[in-house]
């Protein structure tokens, strides 16, 4: 049976890390090889960047820990061709690019921009609980 293939934007991967819920069952998932999981080394320095944010309160060596973590768990791709479909905040068109490289079912975001496209060529751009709901229906 062929696995889904995620891409975790980074507001998935934060949630993840700090809370319970459907971002962090995901990448227990992930973990798991039950899906499998994408993240590129644009994502992986835009994460490192938004683990800095002063209200999460972290040290460089948590941040480089959590980093280092989702690239063992997540399988790292380099995307050949750029994307310039959101406009409004073009940092989003990597997770895009992220996607189309690896030929993903999922994008999983919390974001408005992405999650406003609702597809994206053959995937599906949804919320956490949304992917979450979708394979244990399966």
């Amino acid at each position: 049976m062929k696995k889904n293939k995620a891409v975790f934007d980074t507001n998935i991967l934060v949630s993840a890390w700090f809370w319970k819920g459907a971002e962090s069952k995901l990448v227990e998932l992930a973990e798991e090889g039950t899906i499998e999981a994408y993240t590129s080394s644009q994502l992986l320095t835009e994460l490192k960047k938004a683990l800095k944010y002063p209200k999460l309160r972290l040290e460089q060596s948590e941040i480089d820990g959590i980093s280092d973590y989702y690239a063992l768990v997540l399988k790292i791709v380099e995307p050949k061709h750029t994307a310039n479909i959101i406009v409004e905040d073009p940092e989003d068109n990597r997770v895009i690019e992220c996607a189309d490289e690896a030929e993903a079912d999922y994008i999983v975001s919390g974001n408005h921009h992405l999650l406003n496209l609702r597809k994206h060529g053959n995937t599906r751009i949804v919320k956490a609980r949304e992917m979450l709901l979708e394979l244990t229906q399966k």
